[in-house]
């Protein structure tokens, strides 16, 4: 994985008019009403960025975790990942992300063992794990799928 060279990029746009309105991604696969929590004041009619960073979570570890199990010839039969993020403000400190929590259920036909060195290497490579590190700590919690060898 390391010594696989090249980029990828993407891309959105919000559209916005007061306290709310839409986020779309360039690629069109990605359209969904966007609005302020009710927790900051707004109507919480919308997606909003945490929710958004949740999922960018959840899918880029997904996208990890396969990728390092298909480099290593490991079967997985069924992967679940969630994930949950924790914004975070007081006098002190600025809006901020405070906490990512992973949590991946694993069916797969290998070791118990061998699958949480797995999930352990692809939270340490998963760029956003990395990129939350700078604010927050991303806890990882890995169990089996019905399925999985114990």
């Amino acid at each position: 994985m390391a010594g696989s060279k090249g980029r990828i990029e993407a891309e959105a746009t919000v559209s916005w008019v007061g306290w709310g309105g839409r986020v779309k991604g360039a690629s069109g696969r990605l359209s969904a009403h966007t609005a302020t929590q009710v927790e900051l004041g707004g109507p919480g009619k919308g997606t909003n960025p945490e929710e958004l960073l949740a999922a960018a979570l959840a899918n880029c570890y997904t996208s990890t975790i396969t990728a390092y199990a298909r480099a290593q010839k490991i079967d997985l039969t069924r992967i679940e990942t969630k994930a949950n993020t924790r914004l975070a403000w007081d006098s002190r400190n600025p809006h901020h992300i405070a906490e990512g929590r992973l949590s991946v259920a694993i069916a797969s036909p290998v070791s118990e063992a061998r699958l949480r060195r797995l999930a352990a290497e692809a939270r340490d490579h998963c760029p956003i794990c990395n990129l939350l590190g700078a604010t927050a700590k991303v806890t990882l919690k890995v169990s089996m799928l019905k399925g999985s060898t114990q």
